[in-house]
């Protein structure tokens, strides 16, 4: 009887670890003030999970890293993998005419492959 009441409060215990790892957990929303490699000050936001995340500024503009460490605007190609652009993220209040029209194209890229985003589900 003792060998059954501690199997069943281990069960008990653990039921709970055994079901809570099957489920993903959505990525924290509090925007993030984060510093590109030139000093710039850039708030970004996570989305998604952990199976599945990505970066956006904090008007909703999808960006990545690229090999400089710096966060750029992104696209998704036609793979459904996100693909940092060449310009350097800013936030909403510091860009340029020549950058809201750069990401608009990229907008338009994304929309295009937005169903071929390849996710570990």
């Amino acid at each position: 009887m003792k060998r059954l009441f501690i199997l069943l409060t281990a069960a008990m215990l653990f039921f709970p670890l055994m079901i809570g790892s099957s489920h993903a957990v959505p990525a924290n929303p509090r925007p993030m003030e984060i510093t590109q490699p030139n000093g710039e000050k850039l708030t970004i936001r996570l989305r998604g999970d952990e199976r599945h995340h990505w970066y956006i500024t904090e008007d909703g503009v999808l960006i990545s890293l690229n090999k400089k460490d710096y966060y750029c605007y992104a696209y998704i190609n036609k793979k459904g993998e996100t693909v940092a652009g060449r310009k350097i993220a800013h936030n909403e209040n510091e860009r340029t005419k020549c950058e809201k029209r750069y990401i608009a194209r990229l907008q338009k890229k994304t929309e295009k492959n937005r169903h071929k985003v390849q996710t570990n589900r």
